[in-house]
Parts: structure tokens; C-alpha cells; sequence
């Protein structure tokens, strides 16, 4: 692959790729600049400009005097809101974060009314006129001995529990949980109601922190939040009208380009590895994955944002018709695109697994594997291991055999002009989409600017047409010219048919690429090229804006992470859709419990499952800080420490799972730290000893939010908690102080410093108590759930791999239709698994499986979600007399190996989810029998030259490679369990050798 070709005419897109790909391996043992500080290009700098803008009018209010005294001491409360909720995304998306937070307010401030009504009418009216009446006479006498205004000293004995009833406590405590309780649920079963349960509860505990204390019913109580937290809405969508609006269409289009860009590195890559073959060891597999996880969260970005289409309301030359219109190409493409590069990291992955194997086991007498070890240990899974090796000289996978060097020097040739011609087609449709997306309301491009990217579009199209015909002929030529002698294909070489088969498949897996590149190219130049005028487009329909507030997990925000602590009991089966489409389903009559029995179990479930153990939590830690603002010796001392706070702080800080919960610890407590530093800094150089000067200080948090903002836009999401304490602090730290000096009120908590640690001190008291509820009586274990919903995730590709068995042979276009949306469906679910797979490192668990376990569990449930999905799609497309031999040469059909793949996906489902370890006897590895049936009927692969040169055999060889494919994974995948849990139910050695 070393030896030079010749390079094609225009190498403006291929060559620099590759120089990127090889100087990224030559440096990638060097340490990198963190990903946040790559994001210095306009578009992200707009949305910086426009989130700190709005920030930084927020804290202005701080220091303009009527507006503090008119907000009053939480004016700082309208900066945390656009902390919390920044303008960086979809004006309407804006505006629905917004209405779900106001929402949640007013849920509270309605219960919180009611709930101070009933606790008040609990004390007879006489008992209260009397404390009234005492509380009037010691506010005179103590006004009398200290000088302070009468209404003032009464105020401060309120505070300090002058009012305190147990009757009036016990009822505000118990109705008030009730709601925390139900919202801390909404907040676990539904993330996009994360800020309408934030801020919901956040006023439910000014309710429980005040009620007991106060005389009088006061229905105004949450206007210290309620104000400052409308003006930080305001300005947030103020700023998302003026500064850069940003439609849905924008959004989608932004990502479109994002996606397509990323969607050069496997041509490059593949590129690179018909070149250079000695730089093939460099590659890092885990880094391919890396990059392939990439690419699918870019397009799950598009997923959601494509659905707030019918509600966008935009100005340019596409409207959301014509948006939507690219779902379908770029679907196509992405899935074309990440097939090749799945082509590759397969082979590089099998390459090494097979230089391992062979390196342990290849030497060595089979039988003489199970006797392992110096001390006389026995290695986990070294039956099935050595009978492995008794297949590597065989037919093992197609994707691991190395091609000759004469078919590889004509695979470069054809190969290159190809995927010039290709990063040209991608390069020319990102062009048009940033033309059309970028040129929107000023400088938008001229006639002549259209005409000559239209013109390029067409000539990239004319080239990507004949590129196809001609890539195809070439290589199958040049296949049939390097595995041919004397005109005949010669199979006498150990590799001959594996290294044709793996040509083939190459071959197919380009030509789809092309083709689904093409198809998006050619959709794309028809709309530039139809719709050129700017125009005002309204929305489609409002519906969505309302069935996606009430549409749980299912509809997701485009700004919005996803969830990852989903239930995988109430985890939708994505199959059985399918199953009763092709009337595969079956009704069998169980025996069921009683209708008492089933209410006793649902709700014994209902309150022990994860969101209710959750929210249980929440309510103990709201009793455990709550209870020391009610009780009359502590109550003065915790208004004016505000304990507040601190019961804010356990409240935010608890999570559904312990290693989400630790992590989040640690980014709190650093956050907190740093952010209180900046504000003290922030403080003294804007007020040095003096009281504070509006102008130095306002000039001060111009610079220092810089920090905030950016970090609260660019940081990875599992340091976003800590991010925004950062910020919260700061603010708290600058505006107490400021407040202080300006407007002295019973309960400041003081200047600069002493604010700083008066609010670290919170914190930790917040995080403590958070912490011992979180691990008594038994910390949720984020492994342990990770791998039930891995074992779910298996038992749904064996529902997908029934559903394959169904359609094969039957040619039911029912299953191509029905493969893509399973198959995407559990991609998502596993890419969400990403995050919370990386904080494992974080939790103590008593769960066997670690973060590389499972990561590497999750990487085969994508290889076998893959390659069932390729199957069901060609279950199709590839004509009956092809899948009859398929299932007949592989044996997929067979009621035997069926009956053995369907029992160890379902031993390794119970051992995820039981960590229970599997039999050391299992009937693998499946390939070898698979390998026994090829053996049969090895005269019935005739090859010639005209198999190869028919598409429909190509196919065959894409279906061959996905089946066996599959078979190698769940080999694996027993390997990569009994490497975790080991072996259960050992056998004798004597047995073990005549096995």
C-alpha cells in the first residue's frame, strides 16, 4: 500500500485531510488544549456575545439604586436565571425553557397560598391575636432600649421564631414535602421539566422556610425571587430577538454543516489506509469509536431540532418545508458514511484480535490451554478461546483478511478519484447550506454568487455519477485481474475467497456511499437552485409546542441533554411494533396475580423504584435543613446565616445515580471555591475598603463573566453543575457585599470575605447532608444500572434478530422499512450510555463492571445492533436465490445454531443483569458453527468472473460479512462477561480436553 500511484488531476480536498489525519496520529501522545477553548468561530462567538450581554445587564441592576431598592437584596437572582437558562439556542426553544420555569413558579406560589392558608387556620384566632399582642410589646420595649424603629425591632423577633406553632409547622412541613415530593419525581421521570421542578421547589422552600415564622397570611412572599427572575427572562429572550436571533431552520443548518464536515474523516481515513499501510498501527480503534460516537451525537443534534420545525418562524430563502426535506438524504449519508468507517474499525479491531489470540493460543496444543497458569490458575474463557484458534487459519470474518498487494495497488487507483470526487460533493453542499444559511438578512449573495455555486453543485453531480459507474468496473476488475490466472479465479490460496469476499464488500460499502452522497448533493442543489429569493416564513403549526411539554422522555429539546437515567424496566421494546405489523406476535395465556396483589406490588414498586427512592431522598434532606428554620432557639440564627441556602444547595446537589452524585460533588465544591475567589478579586479591585463603586464594579464583571459565560456555554455537560455554582457565587459573593454597604438589612450576611465563606460553609453543609442521603441506607448504583439497561439493550437486538430470522428468505419490504427505526432507536439509547459509562471512574459500587467493562460491553451492543440492522435491510434488497444460499452456506436458518445464539445472548442478558456468573460450557464460539456448515457446501460457491462483477453477488458478500460478523461479536461479547464475572459450573479438565 506504500508504493506510490498515480495521484489524480485535483487533490484540493483529499490530500489536506490526510496531512491532518497523519500529523493528528504523529501528536497524539501530546497533550491537547481542552475542547472548550475551541470555540473561537463566529457562530459561537454571536452566541457568547449575546448570552453575556444579557448577563452582564443583569448584574447592572446590582448597582443602579432604584433598582436594587425596588428588587430588592436578590436582585443577583435575575444573572443565576440566565446562568441557569442562557439565550444560546432557538428563540422559541427560549422561550419554551422559559414558560416551563414560570411554570413551575406559579405551581408553587398557588401551593404555597393554599398550604399557608390551612397551616394558618390550624391556630385558633384568639391564640394568635395574643402572640400578636405579646410580640407588639416586646418590639416596644425593645425599640425603647435599643433605638431601632418599633416595625424593625418586630421584624427581627418574627425572624428569630416569635410566631413559631407546632401546628402551623407540622401542617406547612407535610404539605409542603407532598409538592417538593411530586416535583423531585417530575424532575427524575422527565428532563425537560428540570427547571420547572428547580424553580418550583426553590420557591416551595420560601414557603417552608417562612409560613411558621410569619403572623399573617402574606400571598406576596416569593416576589423577592419572582421579580428578579422575570427581568432574567426578559432580558434572555431580549437578547435572543436582537443580538443574532437564531431560527430552528438556522439550527439545523448550522448542524447540517458541523455533520458534513465530520463526515470527511473516514474518506480521508480511507484514504490513508490504502496509501500507507504502515501507518494502519498507529490507528487507535477506541479513538475510531470515539470519532464514530461523534458523528452520531451530531446527528442526534439535528433529531430534535428537526421536530421544532413547524413552530419556526424565519427569514431567509429555505423555509421548513425545504429544511426538512434534507432529513431523509442526510440520514442515508451519515449511515452510508459510518458503514465504511464501522468497514474499517472492523478490520483493525479483528487484526489485533487475531494477532492476540494467535499470539497466546496459536503455538500451543488446544487441549493443553485448559492446564493454564504457573500456579495453577484456569484462565477465564480459554475453552472457547482455544477453539478459536483452531478457526483463525479458517474462515473467521471476511472484515480481518488482508488483501494482496496487486488488488490493493488497483484499489488505490480507483479508489482515490473517488473520494476526491466525493469530499468535493460534501464540500460544494456544505457551501450551499452556509450560502443560503449564513447570507440570510445582510450581504446576501448576488446572482452571479448563486449561479457559479449552482454550477459547481451540477458539475460535482456529473462527476459523482460517472465516478460511481467507473469506481465499480475498476475495482472489480481489478479484483478479477488479482485473484485470476489465465482468465479463471483461482481459490487454491488460504486467502483467496476471503480476500475477494472482503474486496467485494469494500467495493459495496463505497458504491452506497457514493451513491447516498450523491442523492443528498442532488437534493440539496434542486432547492438552492429553486428557492433563491428571501422570503418571511411563518410557522406550520403551533401543535408541537404543546404535545412536546407533555410528551415526556420521548421529545427532546434541541438544547437539551439527554437523559440518562431512563428506567430500563419502563423501557419501551422497540420490535414489538414490528412483531404485530408482520402478525408475528403471540397472545399466551399466564397466570396472573390478583387485582389486590397487583395494586400491592405497583405501588410497592411506584415508591421504591429510582424516581421514587429519589424523591424520597429530596424530602428527607428538605426535613433534615428545613427543620433548624422552625425550631424558636435556631430560627434568628438560621435567617441570618441564610440556611435558605444551604437547603437550596442539598436540594440541587442530590441526583438519581451515586456516580452522576459524586462527580457533581466534587465540580460543586471547586466551583464554588473558584467562583468566590473571582468574586472577592471582582469586589476589591471594583471597591478596594470603600463601600463600593458602581462604575469600577460594573467594569469589573464585564471582564470576569467573560470567564463565567464562557464556561457555562462550552464546558462539558458533567462539569455544567459546577460551572454554574462558579457563577452563582460570584454573583452572590459581589451583590451581598454591595448590598451591605447600600441597603443594610437585618440578616446581611456582610462584606467580601466573610460572604465568601459564609457561603463555602453552606455549601459543604449542603453537600454533606446531601451526601449522607444519597449513600444511606444504600447508594443508587449507577454500574449496576448501566448494566440493566445494557441487558435490555441485548435482549431488544434478540428481538431484532428474531424479527431478521422472519423476514429472511420472505423478501418482506416490511423489514426494511422497519430496520432503520430499531436500529436507530437503539443507537440512541447506547450513545447515551456514553457519559455516564465515563463517570463510573467516580462511584464506589459493590457492582463488578467498571467504566472499561461496560465500555466496552456497549461497543459490541453497537457492532451487534449494526449488523442485525444491515441484515433486516438486505432481508430486501438482495434477490431470494442469494439469501437461500446465505442462509443455507451460514446456516442462519438452522433450528440448531439459532436455538445456540438465542441462548447466549439470553445467558449474557442474565448475567448483566445478575452479575451472575455464565456456565464455562457454552456452544461457542457460534462461528465455528457456522464455519461447519461452509465446510458442506463448499461446491456451491462458484466463483467466477461474472459473480464478481454482479451486484447482487456483492450484496451476498455484505450479507456474509454482517452474519458472520454478528457471530464473532457474541463470542466476544461471552468473552468480555466471563473476563468480568468468570465462570460458573466448571466441568473436569478430562472433559474439557475431548470437547
Amino acid at each position: 500500500m506504500s508504493e506510490q500511484t498515480s495521484q489524480p488531476k485535483q487533490q484540493q480536498h483529499l490530500q489536506p485531510l490526510i496531512e491532518a489525519l497523519r500529523d493528528g496520529w504523529s501528536k497524539d501522545r501530546r497533550r491537547r488544549r481542552p475542547a472548550f477553548l475551541d470555540h473561537f468561530k463566529p457562530r459561537d462567538l454571536k452566541i457568547f456575545f449575546r448570552c453575556w450581554i444579557a448577563v452582564w445587564v443583569a448584574s447592572l441592576l446590582i448597582f443602579i439604586t432604584p433598582s436594587l431598592v425596588a428588587i430588592g437584596s436578590a436582585t443577583f437572582f435575575a444573572g443565576m436565571v440566565l446562568m441557569i437558562l442562557p439565550p444560546s439556542g432557538i428563540v422559541f426553544v427560549h422561550l419554551l425553557g422559559a414558560l416551563s420555569l414560570f411554570i413551575g413558579i406559579c405551581l408553587a406560589w398557588a401551593w404555597g397560598v393554599i398550604v399557608m392558608k390551612a397551616a394558618q387556620a390550624a391556630r385558633p384566632a384568639a391564640e394568635t391575636q395574643a402572640r400578636l399582642a405579646s410580640l407588639q410589646q416586646m418590639a416596644v420595649a425593645q425599640a425603647n432600649q435599643t433605638g431601632i424603629p418599633v416595625a424593625s425591632a418586630a421584624q427581627v423577633l418574627i425572624f428569630e421564631g416569635h410566631m413559631l406553632d407546632t401546628r402551623v409547622t407540622i401542617i406547612a412541613f407535610c404539605l409542603l414535602c407532598l409538592f417538593i415530593y411530586f416535583m423531585a419525581r417530575l424532575r427524575a421521570s422527565n428532563p425537560k421539566t428540570a427547571l420547572t421542578s428547580l424553580f418550583g421547589i426553590i420557591i416551595a422552600d420560601i414557603f417552608l422556610n417562612f409560613i411558621p415564622l410569619l403572623p399573617s397570611f402574606s400571598g406576596t412572599l416569593p416576589l423577592s425571587l419572582v421579580k428578579p427572575a422575570a427581568i432574567g427572562v426578559g432580558l434572555g429572550v431580549a437578547c435572543s430577538v436582537l443580538f443574532f436571533p437564531r431560527s430552528t431552520s438556522h439550527v439545523v443548518l448550522d448542524n447540517i454543516e458541523d455533520l458534513l464536515e465530520h463526515l470527511k474523516f473516514p474518506l480521508a481515513l480511507t484514504a490513508v489506509i490504502l496509501h500507507d499501510s504502515d501507518s494502519t498501527h498507529q490507528l487507535d480503534v477506541r479513538r475510531l469509536h470515539k470519532k464514530q460516537a461523534q458523528i452520531i451525537q451530531l446527528y442526534q443534534a439535528i433529531e430534535p431540532a428537526m421536530a421544532f420545525l413547524p413552530i419556526d418562524f424565519s427569514v431567509g430563502c429555505w423555509g421548513a418545508a425545504d429544511v426538512a426535506s434534507f432529513k431523509e438524504p442526510v440520514r442515508q449519508a451519515v449511515a452510508a458514511i459510518l458503514t465504511l468507517l464501522e468497514f474499517h474499525i472492523s478490520r483493525l479491531h479483528g487484526e489485533v484480535r487475531r494477532e492476540e489470540i494467535l499470539r497466546k493460543y496459536g503455538d500451543d496444543d488446544p487441549a493443553a490451554v485448559i492446564d493454564i497458569g504457573e500456579k495453577g490458575f484456569h484462565e477465564v474463557g480459554a475453552h472457547q478461546l482455544s477453539r478459536v484458534a483452531e478457526l483463525l487459519n479458517g474462515l473467521r470474518c471476511p472484515d480481518s483478511q488482508p488483501l494482496p498487494d496487486e488488488v490493493i495497488r488497483g484499489l488505490v487507483r480507483s479508489t482515490e478519484s473517488a473520494l476526491e470526487t466525493s469530499l468535493e460533493a460534501l464540500s460544494v453542499t456544505k457551501e450551499c447550506i452556509h450560502l443560503v444559511n449564513c447570507r440570510r438578512w445582510f450581504w446576501r449573495a448576488s446572482a452571479a454568487e448563486r449561479a457559479t455555486l449552482y454550477e459547481r453543485s451540477q458539475t460535482a453531480l456529473d462527476h459523482l455519477r460517472k465516478t460511481r459507474s467507473s469506481f465499480t468496473c475498476e475495482v472489480t476488475q481489478s479484483l478479477i485481474d488479482g485473484y485470476s490466472t489465465d482468465g479463471h479465479l483461482r481459490d487454491d490460496r488460504p486467502d483467496g475467497l476471503r480476500g475477494l469476499v472482503l474486496g467485494m464488500v469494500f467495493e459495496q460499502h463505497m458504491s452506497n456511499m457514493i451513491d447516498k452522497t450523491e442523492i443528498l448533493l442532488a437534493r440539496v442543489s434542486s432547492t438552492f437552485h429553486d428557492n433563491a429569493r428571501t422570503r418571511l416564513w411563518w410557522p406550520l403549526s403551533l401543535q408541537y409546542a404543546a404535545s412536546w411539554l407533555v410528551a415526556g422522555k420521548r421529545a427532546k429539546a434541541p438544547v437539551m441533554a439527554q437523559a440518562t437515567d431512563d428506567n430500563p424496566d419502563d423501557a419501551s421494546d422497540p420490535t414489538k411494533a414490528a412483531q404485530e405489523k408482520l402478525r408475528m406476535s403471540r397472545k399466551y395465556r399466564t397466570k396472573r396475580p390478583s387485582a389486590v396483589g397487583r395494586v400491592v406490588l405497583g405501588t410497592y414498586h411506584w415508591f421504591t423504584s429510582n424516581d421514587g427512592l429519589f424523591a424520597l431522598r429530596m424530602v428527607i434532606v428538605t426535613i433534615a435543613l428545613g427543620v433548624p428554620g422552625v425550631i424558636p432557639h435556631t430560627a434568628g440564627f438560621y435567617y441570618r446565616e441564610k440556611g435558605l441556602w444551604g437547603l437550596i444547595m442539598a436540594q440541587t446537589g442530590l441526583l438519581v445515580y451515586m456516580a452522576d452524585f459524586t462527580f457533581s460533588v466534587l465540580s460543586r465544591v471547586v466551583g464554588t471555591v473558584a467562583g468566590g475567589a473571582l468574586g472577592l478579586l471582582a469586589w476589591y479591585i471594583g471597591s478596594g475598603n470603600g463601600p463600593g463603586n458602581p462604575y469600577g464594579l460594573s467594569a469589573v464583571m464585564a471582564v470576569l463573566l467573560i470567564l463565567f459565560v464562557w464556561a457555562r456555554l462550552y464546558l462539558p455537560p458533567n462539569l455544567l453543575q459546577g460551572g454554574i455554582m462558579g457563577a452563582a457565587t460570584f454573583l452572590l459573593v459581589v451583590s451581598y457585599s454591595y448590598n451591605d454597604t447600600h441597603i443594610p438589612q437585618y440578616g446581611n450576611p456582610g462584606v467580601g470575605y466573610t460572604v465568601f465563606w459564609r457561603r463555602l460553609l453552606l455549601v459543604l453543609i449542603g453537600v454533606a447532608t446531601a451526601t449522607i442521603v444519597q449513600i444511606f441506607p444504600r447508594p443508587p448504583s449507577a454500574a449496576r444500572h448501566i448494566s440493566k439497561t445494557l441487558s435490555h439493550t441485548i435482549r431488544s437486538i434478540s428481538d431484532h434478530y428474531a424479527l431478521l430470522l422472519s423476514c429472511w428468505g420472505r423478501s418482506r419490504a416490511e423489514g426494511r422499512l422497519l430496520a432503520e427505526p430499531i436500529s436507530l432507536q437503539v443507537t440512541e439509547s447506547l450513545v447515551m450510555l456514553d457519559g455516564p459509562i465515563a463517570l463510573l471512574r467516580f462511584e464506589f459500587s459493590s457492582c463488578r463492571f467498571d467504566s472499561e467493562s461496560l465500555g466496552h460491553v456497549k461497543e459490541l451492543c453497537h457492532s451487534l445492533n449494526r449488523n442485525v440492522g444491515r441484515l433486516l435491510v438486505l432481508s430486501d434488497s438482495l434477490p431470494p436465490k442469494f439469501q437461500e444460499r446465505l442462509a443455507r452456506q451460514t446456516g442462519l436458518l438452522d433450528h440448531q445454531l439459532i436455538g445456540e445464539v438465542m441462548a447466549v445472548l439470553g445467558v449474557c442478558e442474565q448475567a448483566l443483569k445478575t452479575g451472575d456468573a455464565p456456565p464455562e460450557i457454552l456452544p461457542t464460539p457460534l462461528i465455528r458453527r457456522s464455519f461447519e456448515h461452509w465446510q458442506l457446501h463448499l461446491d456451491e460457491t462458484p466463483m467466477s468472473a461474472e459473480a464478481v462483477r454482479d451486484e447482487d453477488f456483492r450484496r451476498y458478500c455484505v450479507a456474509l460479512s454482517a452474519y458472520l460478523k454478528f457471530l464473532g461479536t457474541v463470542d466476544e461479547l461471552v468473552l468480555v462477561v466471563k473476563g468480568v464475572l468468570g465462570e460458573a459450573h466448571l466441568v473436569s479438565e478430562e472433559l474439557l480436553n475431548l470437547v
